[in-house]
């Protein structure tokens, strides 16, 4: 049986070891690292990577990069990209980046527990471009999508 295996990047240690106790509440194997070269080093030697959260804002490189390079490492992966900026533009770029779950804190992080709890990171990533915020989880509508009848 496969693990369930989670990587956590929060540069904030009260935020990620936070993030790691629920997450290993959910049953993953987390590992966590507070910024992209320790990432990348701890699943050097990952296959299949579950679920990453993935901080915006962390010291060495951008959350965005990270995403794009976790996007192709793990295609099957469940990339959440979380951040305090409820920002539409940031949530296009990060969607285009490979992201599958947009979260914003600290209002998403119970929510996003009860989704892996219910559905799993395979039924998260399934369900598409997800945005979990003070509301609750409901589905992003990108601009291009939403006028596409002109």
């Amino acid at each position: 049986m496969a693990q369930n295996i989670a990587l956590i990047i929060e540069d904030t240690p009260a935020n990620r070891d936070f993030f790691e106790r629920l997450i290993a509440a959910a049953n993953f194997d987390v590992l966590g690292a507070d910024n992209g070269k320790q990432a990348l080093e701890k699943i050097k030697d990952v296959e299949a990577l579950t679920l990453a959260v993935i901080d915006m804002e962390i010291p060495d490189i951008s959350g965005l990069q990270l995403t794009t390079m976790l996007r192709q490492r793990y295609p099957k992966a469940c990339l959440i990209v979380a951040t305090m900026h409820d920002e539409p533009s940031l949530m296009n770029s990060a969607f285009q980046r490979g992201c599958d779950i947009f979260l914003v804190k600290p209002h998403g992080f119970m929510e996003l527990f009860k989704q892996l709890q219910a559905k799993g990171a395979d039924g998260l990533r399934k369900e598409g471009h997800q945005v979990i915020d003070i509301h609750g989880m409901r589905r992003h509508v990108t601009p291009t999508s939403a006028s596409s009848n002109n």
